[in-house]
């Protein structure tokens, strides 16, 4: 997959932007605040209408318009021009178009257009609660699972009724019911995300091994909340545990308080490691996470790093780009290049004040 050309409008700081792309190596330089993360967000958004930043939709409207837009060109493995067309109210409202047909589910853009972002957020997939690495976990399997992603759907809708169901002191038989199909969602999101971690965690090794020349050694860990071998365990859980989840109004146990681990040499990395530690942990994690949807979707994603290099050490630094996946496109945003010799590598764009400027020529890899 690479991206061809993007034009916004009214996004963020972003007034009018058209731009177009003939590299594979694209590099938006500038200091803070000028709009480089806005760009790559634009990009971001086109995959999943999620924002790497964690933000809401309602602040990606520039102030004082209503509308914001997104357009973008894309050429697909097969050499297929496919267009997105994306437009943000100023009251949260989404429209989407690929390939000018109106999409009214997330499940049909999903897969389509992946893309795999490096960010500074990404420590908190270290450092911070369960809930952000779930997120994360989420994401990639409903990109390239559409079972998954109605398992999930469904697991918390029926997690809602019976919670409000806990809370009204239903009867046993009309809380069994909803349990029958909690459990058979519970059921499936477990299996799918324990296959998971075998799949991307010899890649996770991989990477970080190349970027710390071997000095250590990450790992990942699965940690469910509890592991029922087969639907009928998930049903008796549920049925054991709804005495308590009665007292607190809530259903205690299950996929949604999973988690997983982030280890450097066996410890968890959220207490143990450095900050350029964590951040070779987590850019390890989204080379992990690319390789899983090129293999899961035969689809190569495109690359996203934002200004993800501040905290790493000189050799960490100078190793990043070898990281980079040959075949992928990939934009990044800086203060400054990764390192000197990178400045003959990237497709180069100025940005100030929402304005980008292409560089000039370089000779390109």
């Amino acid at each position: 997959m690479r991206l061809l050309g993007i034009n916004l409008q009214n996004f963020r700081n972003l007034s009018t932007v058209s731009l177009e792309f003939s590299t594979d190596r694209v590099f938006f330089l500038g200091s803070n605040g000028q709009g480089k993360s806005n760009l790559l967000e634009a990009i971001g958004l086109c995959s999943t209408l999620r924002s790497f930043r964690g933000s809401s939709v309602e602040s990606i409207v520039k102030e004082d318009q209503t509308e914001a837009k997104i357009f973008a060109r894309f050429l697909d493995d097969d050499e297929t021009e496919r267009e997105v067309l994306v437009s943000f109210g100023k009251k949260g409202s989404k429209l989407v178009h690929i390939d000018g047909e109106s999409v009214k589910r997330l499940s049909e853009l999903l897969g389509q257009f992946p893309t795999v972002c490096l960010s500074s957020r990404d420590f908190r997939l270290v450092r911070e609660s369960p809930s952000d690495r779930r997120k994360w976990m989420d994401l990639l399997l409903s990109s390239t699972s559409s079972k998954y992603l109605r398992a999930l759907q469904g697991y918390y809708k029926s997690m809602k009724e019976r919670n409000l169901l806990l809370k009204k002191g239903a009867k046993d038989v009309e809380l069994q019911a909803f349990e029958h199909t909690l459990a058979s969602f519970a059921h499936t999101l477990h299996q799918i995300r324990a296959n998971l971690f075998p799949l991307i965690n010899n890649t996770f090794e991989q990477s970080y091994a190349r970027l710390s020349d071997d000095s250590e050694k990450a790992k990942l860990s699965y940690r469910p909340d509890c592991q029922p071998e087969d639907l009928d365990d998930w049903r008796e859980l549920f049925d054991k545990e709804r005495g308590r989840d009665r007292q607190i109004g809530s259903t205690r146990k299950g996929p949604h308080r999973d988690d997983f681990s982030l280890l450097l040499d066996g410890r968890d990395a959220r207490h143990y490691g450095s900050e350029g530690q964590q951040k070779g942990i987590v850019l390890s994690l989204r080379l992990a996470e690319f390789i899983y949807l090129k293999e899961q979707l035969s689809i190569i994603p495109i690359l996203l790093a934002d200004d993800v290099l501040g905290e790493l050490d000189s050799n960490r630094r100078k190793n990043f780009r070898k990281l980079l996946p040959p075949v992928s496109q990939t934009f990044a945003t800086g203060t400054s290049y990764p390192s000197i010799e990178d400045e003959e590598v990237w497709e180069t764009f100025t940005v100030s004040a929402g304005l980008f400027e292409p560089l000039g020529p370089k000779t390109i890899e």
